[in-house]
């Protein structure tokens, strides 16, 4: 052997580990949650509210260990399935990190579990430091740690239950942005669940989309979410309904005190949901290049579907 062949190697092995753990976990993935969050946040801002620095990063960094721990889990769990897709697209069928052996299938459960262990840590930390002025925080983020981290995981299973795409429906889009204003606020404005619905609705649609490719698959195992449960054609036509809803849920926004504006500011969205709506029923969801568009479309629908509520925010305050 030449010298340094071995350390060069361990350095490839090491390399590819790296590469693994980070498909695996789905980091573009992170960003729905996130955004509702952030838009949470941002708003309560904009309503005049005094923010807890620590508070906001810690914050970020849990919701992100409880999305993380639930695509680890989600991995871990969907393996059976996620081996024999042959169906899937960009966005669907997991990672590919297990099936493609970019890393042992062990990693995902022990990451998992890593990212609840670090997630303790924080909940110990808010304990201490700002239970007092945020008693409900640790009871939010607990619901949503509860609904992720058995998003596959039994005994809940909830995405084989046919319940799943509503629990993260939930989590992403109300859970996410009622909490981002409570961290800073300090109150639970029942208007934020408004605001937050198309958020709930765009990253149900989300899912819901990612299930089509993978319809042959996620029956074979057993996992029976809505595309099962429904079929093909009735879940394209409960999905077009779902985007379509999406713009004049947003107007109900207006109801809550937005500006009348959020009806021009939320534009894009309108017309990429009708866009995938269109696109669906007219069998888009039967062509992998066309739900691959759809797929893309419904996520960009839904980062919108939050992160327009800040500009819509600015003007109201204006």
């Amino acid at each position: 052997m030449e010298p340094g062949a071995g350390a060069t190697g361990e350095n490839k092995s090491s390399a590819s580990s790296a590469k693994g753990i980070l498909v695996l976990s789905r980091i573009p993935f992170l960003s729905p949650g996130l955004a509702s969050l952030v838009t949470g946040i941002v708003i309560a801002l904009i309503d005049g509210y005094e923010p807890e620095t620590g508070l906001i990063l810690m914050s970020i960094i849990g919701l992100a260990l409880i999305m993380l721990a639930t695509y680890y889990f989600n991995e871990y769990y969907d393996y059976e399935g996620d081996v024999i897709n042959r169906t899937f697209i960009k966005f669907s069928g997991g990672s590919r990190a297990l099936p493609d052996q970019l890393v042992p299938r062990n990693v995902a459960r022990l990451a998992g579990w890593s990212s609840v262990a670090i997630l303790v840590v924080i909940a110990a930390t808010y304990l201490i430091l700002y239970l007092d002025d945020f008693p409900w925080l640790l009871l939010l983020a607990l619901v949503g740690a509860f609904f992720g981290v058995f998003y596959s995981s039994p005994p809940f299973k909830w995405a084989y239950r046919g319940i799943g795409e509503i629990l993260i429906g939930f989590c992403y889009g109300i859970l996410a942005l009622v909490s981002g204003y409570y961290l800073v606020s300090g109150v639970l404005n029942s208007d934020m669940i408004i605001v937050a619905l198309p958020a709930s609705f765009t990253i149900f649609g989300v899912i819901v989309a990612n299930e089509f490719p993978d319809i042959e698959a996620d029956r074979a195992v057993g996992k029976r979410n809505l595309i099962v449960r429904l079929g093909l054609d009735k879940g394209a036509r409960m999905f077009a309904v779902v985007m379509l809803l999406v713009y004049p849920v947003m107007l109900l926004s207006i109801l809550v005190g937005f500006t009348p504006l959020t009806a021009l500011v939320a534009l894009p969205v309108l017309l990429l949901c009708a866009k995938v709506a269109l696109d669906t029923l007219r069998g888009g969801y039967r062509d992998s290049q066309k739900q691959l568009r759809i797929s893309g479309m419904t996520l960009l629908s839904n980062w919108l579907s939050s992160l327009l509520f800040i500009p819509a925010a600015y003007l109201t305050a204006m």
